[in-house]
């Protein structure tokens, strides 16, 4: 017999316009309560701070809200909408807060003295900041975006499955997801811990390990839209629920709970729930508090560690151990002090930004000797290879090396941002098309999988990490690998799926 579409499936492509004043009451409070602690934290009468910055720092923020301001005039607000979420979890933090921390003097990191004009270079560099978005968005608008839509979601197989019937697919994968993780993390791939020479077979057993976030990201969507909470919705949730501090305390990630917190909203918000003002409070806080442990914990557990060198999981684990101890003993004063500095220092990207665009002319002729010559074009022609089958296959897109270049410092990886990648590659001209390309390929897996006549709970769980591949922290090269593995990955989660849950008839 053929069963309808469930209610609760169905995506709500608009939300209240009422919501806009108290969002925006809200945001300002917000926006306001930062900067005036950070002006109570900085020591602007005696340095004086970077204050030319203030002005180009509004400027950009104003411009790169707009778009979100926009959307949501339009009664068609989604928090994770690709315009709206690269904006507020990644752009306006990193770029607009990171410019207002640098104007304060509350970020002052060593390679400010590698920028010979810093009042040139960092505001041309909020520009490019703002020019590339603004690229992604005409990419999103294309004309003939419809059209390919249309056609290409008439190629995908249209899997329907009711929520119910998806606890066990949901579990296996999780499980088979955190087998991955654990070997991944005991040949040194994952955690605060790396490599010195890549096996071939690490980068499939790095993107193997995405199966856990496949998994846990359908169970969540399972557990906020199962009407039966018997046996399985409560074991899951308790399992889903002990996943979150274990991988914060395995992961050494000052983001790793931000990054647990994110696919729960993103579940919650596609479950079909109807939207009301303290969800909104209730996600703001939850992300001031998941930030805020993650950058105690991160960043406490990278000090007593000391380094990224392997050692055996027994160690490790004796890491976390000490990590906590030392939270539970450390005066909560000075790990505020100590977490404020880093939280400051790692939200600003647009210092390391000015940094590549300042040198990247000058630096281009050794670029060749670190392996980061036309690296877009290199990672596009070798990542269909894989490894096993090309040992040798030329390592690309090296954020140690591009440390080791541009900050003269090859420990630590810096936030390169597809802006600055275009940039050294293809120039000025390189950041709009490539940007462009971006901005179309967020509108195909938007309308293909949330904006759908067909809305399936696949697809919802699919997006994410297809949203994800899309980092404006990393090397532009590495999005083409990243969706085509990405692409793979879910392909064989899907197979798993179909062959565990029970495929229900579409209705006539």
């Amino acid at each position: 017999m053929a069963r309808s579409q469930p209610d609760n499936l169905t995506f709500p492509s608009s939300r209240p316009p009422a919501l806009l004043l108290p969002a925006v009451v809200l945001w300002g409070i917000v926006v306001a309560a930062v900067v005036v602690f950070m002006w109570m934290q900085s020591d602007l009468g005696a340095s004086g701070g970077n204050l030319y910055l203030i002005p180009w720092s509004i400027l950009a923020g104003v411009a790169i809200l707009a778009v979100p301001a926009y959307i949501f005039y339009k009664s068609q607000f989604d928090l994770f909408h690709p315009l709206i979420f690269g904006v507020w979890s990644y752009i306006f933090p990193a770029f607009v807060l990171g410019g207002l921390i640098l104007a304060f003097g509350l970020s002052n990191p060593y390679f400010l003295t590698l920028i010979d004009y810093p009042q040139y270079h960092i505001p041309y560099s909020l520009f490019l900041v703002v020019l590339g978005y603004f690229s992604v968005v005409v990419g999103f608008y294309l004309p003939f975006n419809a059209y390919i839509v249309r056609r290409t979601e008439n190629l995908i197989p249209d899997l329907n499955w009711d929520p119910e019937d998806l606890w066990l697919p949901g579990f296996v994968l999780m499980m088979i997801g955190i087998g991955f993780n654990i070997l991944g993390f005991l040949q040194g791939l994952l955690g605060y811990q790396r490599i010195d020479e890549t096996g071939i077979f690490d980068g499939l057993l790095f993107f193997l390990a995405v199966i856990f976030l496949i998994g846990n990201m359908l169970l969540w969507l399972v557990v906020f839209q199962a009407k039966d909470k018997s046996g399985p919705y409560y074991l899951v949730l308790t399992v889903l629920v002990l996943m979150v501090p274990l991988k914060m305390a395995l992961q050494g990630n000052r983001g790793s709970l931000l990054g647990s917190a994110i696919p729960i909203a993103l579940a919650f918000w596609y479950s079909g729930r109807r939207l009301k003002l303290q969800h909104s409070f209730v996600f703001g806080v939850v992300l001031f508090f998941a930030t805020s442990i993650g950058i105690v914990y991160g960043t406490t557990f990278r000090m007593i560690k000391g380094s990224e060198q392997r050692m055996d999981t027994g160690d490790y684990v004796g890491q976390v151990v000490e990590t906590i101890d030392y939270i539970s003993r450390t005066d909560t004063v000075k790990l505020f002090d100590e977490s404020t500095a880093v939280l400051f220092a790692r939200i600003d990207n647009l210092s390391s930004l000015a940094v590549l665009v300042a040198n990247y002319e000058q630096l281009e002729p050794y670029e060749a000797s670190y392996g980061l010559k036309d690296n877009i074009y290199n990672d596009l022609v070798t990542s269909l290879v894989p490894r096993f089958l090309w040992p040798d296959k030329p390592s690309t897109s090296d954020p140690r090396a591009f440390g080791d270049l541009y900050f003269n410092y090859g420990e630590n990886s810096f936030a390169i941002t597809p802006f600055g990648d275009l940039l050294r590659n293809f120039g000025l001209p390189g950041v709009v098309l490539g940007m462009v390309l971006v901005g179309f390929y967020l509108r195909m897996i938007y309308s293909i999988l949330i904006e759908t006549e067909r809305p399936r709970i696949w697809k919802k769980m699919a997006f994410f990490p297809l949203l994800i591949v899309i980092s404006y922290e990393s090397f532009y090269a590495t999005y083409f690998p990243s969706f085509v593995r990405t692409v793979f990955v879910i392909i064989i989660s899907l197979l798993i799926i179909k062959f565990l849950a029970p495929r229900r008839s579409l209705p006539e």
